[in-house]
């Protein structure tokens, strides 16, 4: 089987040219993924040239289907861009519909995420947390410090207890946006969360605006506009390579 490792500041995936290669299972997304006997990826991102451009589906590194992955659609994009699928300016059929791409300059990429919506306010373990859908489930959760919280065992334990999983982000505000740290569902926490950033910039932001987040593995800016969302930072080609099984 032959890949491609990208990453979106540092939320790592496995790419799959679907011209070339088959579908994966989720046994196969399970052993891609494994950092120790496999490649390691906190995902697997299947891509395939469609009609406006390129189409993604994604699996998260516990083999389980993503409805969203908002990383793993600027790294799509970016791939169907130099396969040659796709122009400056274009498509990706995701689970949520059509998203629109735009390269913003060299392996950079502004993708749409669509509309963002905010449900009520939880409880996570005595702290009040807003419920945000930004095409895969959030909560989101504002603190003094991130670095003060244990973000993967209080979020793998929302993930186990919310039915379907969840998303579990924590942010603090800082003189140029935020910060943001984010246990993803069926992966645990990760460098990045696309997704997570924007869930946690639209709670941040309180209505229409742009803002940085920062999160573990680099910086990426989030557009919040009547309700919708837009997505932009950078990509990265790690290696490519052949995978044996």
């Amino acid at each position: 089987m032959r890949f491609t490792k990208m990453h979106g500041i540092g939320n790592d995936f496995v790419v799959l040219d679907g011209t070339k290669e088959s579908r994966p299972d989720s046994e196969t997304v399970v052993a891609l993924c494994d950092r120790n006997f496999g490649i390691g990826a906190d995902g697997v991102l299947y891509v395939t040239p469609a009609e406006r451009g390129a189409r993604m589906e994604y699996w998260n590194a516990d083999g389980s289907l993503a409805e969203m992955c908002g990383n793993g659609l600027r790294c799509t994009a970016w791939f169907a861009h130099e396969a040659g699928w796709a122009g400056e300016s274009f498509e990706v059929l995701t689970e949520r519909g059509w998203l629109s791409a735009e390269i913003a300059g060299e392996y950079r990429v502004r993708v749409a995420l669509g509309p963002v919506t905010l449900g009520s306010e939880v409880d996570v373990e005595g702290t009040p947390a807003v419920a945000v859908d930004v095409g895969n489930p959030h909560l989101v959760v504002e603190v003094a410090s991130v670095d003060a919280i244990d973000v993967s065992g209080v979020g793998a334990r929302m993930d186990e207890a919310t039915t379907g999983g969840v998303n579990t982000g924590f942010f603090e505000r800082s003189g140029s946006g935020i910060r943001l740290r984010v246990n993803e569902r069926g992966v645990g926490e990760t460098l990045a969360c696309g997704s997570g950033a924007v869930a946690a910039a639209t709670v941040a932001l309180g209505g229409d605006g742009v803002v940085d987040v920062d999160l573990p593995g680099g910086r990426v800016q989030v557009e919040i506009r009547d309700g919708q969302s837009w997505l932009t930072g950078p990509v990265a080609r790690a290696f490519e390579g052949d995978w044996a099984g």
